[in-house]
């Protein structure tokens, strides 16, 4: 075996044909040795193709996790400069899993801590190296398959291509009038709305990631590995999060402070955000119309029940944004506090000093490229370096394997507006984690929802207290409860934490080996870090809105907040890397006894959705030496499907059809599937060797007969207010150690008064 070096050089195996022992000794070169990081001293074995899997073993390697990327003769499937990103940080094995490199995967496989593969479900067995197996031979392993569709899926042997995939979960469809916070239905006749922006790797990479070290956590229990399956379908489950609800009645409601995208005096747009009253306000006394305060005209309780108000208010923005560029207002706004910004294309964002010192994006060689932009590490990690009062490490137990949920045990507090960070404490919650959110009284917001935001979602199976902590009784309520939680979440704009009190700082003096967590729009570094940010801002700012409109921006005055697919996945990314986060850390302490601070943001999230275009190239999922692949949408006789044949399938495209070399493969396809219905014509594809699925619907997704349901995605539970709510369930499968559906929470602050007794201390004064 020769070894040439870590990241992007190969190893090449020697036979293995050779004594266990000799082999052993040969293989021990693999492992490139410890890193710093949370992971330092967690052993990889990446077996992954494209986008998931490698995106999961960056993730883990950014961490400090030692990887070995097993490859196949012959190099990577997909030929990118994303891959500059994706393969960091790893040595290369090159090895033929179909003839002789089984025996030397199996025998890194029990050296390894973690394993993480991408194919479709079955293939690993088939070459005798499925999960039972090698958990049998390495039982200390967690073993993480990342599928296009899941093990327990009808759809499971057909190829799990980022488009067919995401047309099955609902990302190409517009929002139903159904669903929470839809938008008009679309006509039946309007094509889908497909998008470029590979959400289905990127969720499944980075709920992998999560899963992953969740998995290590519970290993820390008892010693023992298990099989974690993150189906790229499945994932999409939480990229939809809110837009997948529904509600028999009673849907919370909704109104509008003048957000949406405006053109600007010099042709460019900005968008807008005014989440809470005093945002519209503040921006209207920098802009200088405070007349529009005095005369009335956006009163509160005015916008919330007249909409003919907030149309006129609309109308009257239109014409303000046209005063000044869009840079200007950028300034002006950010200046007061506001949440807005500038529509930047991706180049015109990898060229801010903004981004590179954030830490979202970072330059560096590409060996054919030159100098390319790739993501930077999406979750920020810091050793606290305070001793613990008492160490958290556990020793493996003397009984068998430990089932209770990962976090089992684990308490957090959760500090947090919005959707991110919410998004985080739900995750925790799900992997077993008692979380008790914390929040002002929703009887005093002067928000455009109900507060706080989605609360039947993002509250899911978290205890609530409504707890001012400006006021003493708020400060003593924190000295009583921080002694007992294992890690603290909040998002607060910068500087704020450290004035109530709830910075890295200050926590550790009431429990010195906490894990915290910070989640921001912009970082935590760079002169956009204080800014106020959500992810519609995050995405106009960093190119991705720019992107996937395509040059759709209205060319005169406005237009709601539209990023396609239409949800808000920018915001469910960042609380998923939030969760990775905080289990990097409880994991960290349950291995040294020494707590974390960590961080990450917004643009963390959309550096990553993004890494297919930010090195410079749209790069195609299947790009492989030679002709290009086929993809994209095609009407069929009763509606749309999605279609990715890959290159080697275009020969039989054109054999099939009697159509000559020139002849363009995705014209003759999409003409011989337009008389077909749907189901024969994703038969014909997948026949040709490519991959296609139906363009559903969230309704037809959801639907209570669907596969969702069937499949344990889709969970329907009663509430008082709005009768049966739907909603998705965990989308990670833990063969052993098993996520938890969260139950629906009742109205904010239910749990104050119980919770005032458990911890002997008053939360709030009581008159």
């Amino acid at each position: 075996m020769r070894i040439l070096g870590r990241a992007e050089r190969e190893v090449r195996a020697a036979s293995t044909r050779t004594s266990k022992g000799k082999r052993m000794t040969e293989l021990a070169g693999v492992w490139g040795g410890r890193r710093e990081g949370p992971l330092s001293g967690i052993r990889v074995l990446d077996l992954g193709q494209y986008i998931a899997g490698p995106m999961t073993a960056m993730l883990l390697a950014d961490q400090g996790a030692d990887v070995v990327r097993i490859e196949r003769p012959g190099g990577p499937r997909w030929r990118s400069p994303a891959n500059t990103a994706l393969l960091r940080n790893r040595t290369t094995l090159e090895l033929d899993l179909k003839g002789d490199g089984g025996p030397t995967l199996i025998e890194l496989s029990r050296e390894a801590d973690v394993l993480i593969e991408n194919f479709r479900p079955g293939v690993m067995a088939r070459l005798g190296l499925g999960h039972e197996y090698l958990l049998e031979e390495a039982p200390q392993l967690v073993y993480c398959s990342l599928p296009g569709f899941g093990s327990n899926d009808p759809r499971a042997g057909v190829p799990g291509w980022e488009g067919p995939v995401m047309a099955s979960a609902g990302a190409y469809a517009s929002p139903d009038t159904g669903s929470m916070y839809a938008d008009a239905q679309a006509p039946d006749d309007a094509p889908p709305m497909a998008s470029d922006v590979p959400l289905a790797s990127v969720f499944a990479a980075i709920h992998g990631a999560l899963s992953i070290s969740a998995g290590l956590l519970a290993r820390e229990r008892d010693g023992h590995g298990q099989w974690i399956e993150v189906p790229l379908h499945d994932s999409l489950f939480e990229a939809s999060g809110s837009r997948a609800m529904t509600f028999e009645r009673n849907p919370p409601p909704f109104t509008s402070f003048g957000s949406g995208v405006y053109v600007c005096e010099d042709g460019r747009h900005v968008t807008f955000l005014a989440n809470w009253h005093r945002h519209l306000l503040w921006f209207l006394t920098a802009a200088g119309r405070d007349d529009w305060i005095d005369d009335g005209s956006v009163d509160y309780e005015l916008l919330w029940t007249d909409a003919s108000a907030g149309d006129r208010l609309r109308d009257r923005l239109v014409e303000l944004f046209r005063e000044r560029p869009a840079g200007e207002w950028e300034r002006i706004g950010r200046a007061a506090g506001c949440t807005i910004a500038m529509v930047r294309s991706t180049a015109e964002w990898l060229e801010e000093p903004a981004t590179i010192r954030s830490g979202a994006v970072v330059r560096t060689a590409d060996p054919e490229g030159g100098e390319v932009s790739v993501p930077g590490i999406a979750v920020a990690s810091r050793a606290s370096q305070v001793p613990a009062q008492e160490s958290s490490a556990r020793a493996a137990a003397a009984t068998g394997p430990d089932e209770r949920p990962p976090l089992d045990g684990v308490r957090v507090l959760e500090m947090s507006l919005v959707v991110a960070a919410p998004t985080t404490g739900r995750l925790l919650a799900e992997l077993g984690a008692d979380v008790i959110r914390i929040g002002a009284d929703p009887a005093t917001s002067r928000a455009i929802f109900p507060e706080p935001l989605m609360h039947v979602q993002l509250n899911r199976g978290k205890r609530t207290a409504i707890v001012d902590l400006k006021t003493e009784s708020g400060q003593e309520w924190l000295r009583g409860l921080v002694p007992s939680c294992d890690a603290a979440i909040q998002n607060f704009t910068m500087g704020t934490a450290e004035r109530l009190g709830v910075d890295p700082e200050s926590l550790r003096g009431l429990r010195p080996d906490i894990v915290t967590l910070y989640l921001n729009a912009f970082g935590t570094t760079g002169p956009w870090a204080a800014h106020r940010g959500f992810a519609e801002i995050a995405n106009v700012a960093s190119g991705l809105t720019d992107h996937v409109l395509d040059g759709t921006m209205p060319a005169s005055g406005s237009s709601p907040i539209i990023d396609r697919p239409r949800w808000f996945f920018t915001d469910y990314a960042a609380g998923a890397l939030g969760a990775f986060g905080v289990v990097l850390g409880l994991l960290q302490r349950a291995r040294s006894g020494v707590g974390a601070d960590l961080s990450t943001s917004l643009f963390s999230a959309t550096a990553l959705e993004q890494i297919t275009w930010i090195a410079g190239h749209r790069a195609a999922v299947d790009a492989e030496p030679g002709e290009q692949s086929v993809r994209g949408v095609h009407r069929t006789a009763d509606g749309w499907i999605s279609v990715h044949c890959p290159a080697e399938s275009l020969a039989r495209v054109r054999a099939e059809f009697g159509a000559d070399a020139a002849a363009d493969p995705a014209r003759t396809l999409g003409e011989a599937v337009l008389h077909l219905d749907r189901s024969a014509a994703c038969d014909l594809v997948v026949r040709l060797g490519g991959g296609a699925q139906p363009v559903l619907s969230l309704s037809d997704v959801m639907a209570p007969d669907g596969l969702a349901a069937a499949r344990g995605l889709r969970i329907a539970a009663l509430t008082a207010d709005h009768g049966v709510v739907t909603f998705a369930g965990p989308v990670a499968r833990f063969s052993r150690t098993r996520m938890v559906v969260a139950e629906l929470p009742a109205p904010f602050g239910s749990d104050t008064d119980s919770l005032e007794r458990e911890f002997g201390c008053q939360m709030r004064p009581h008159g």
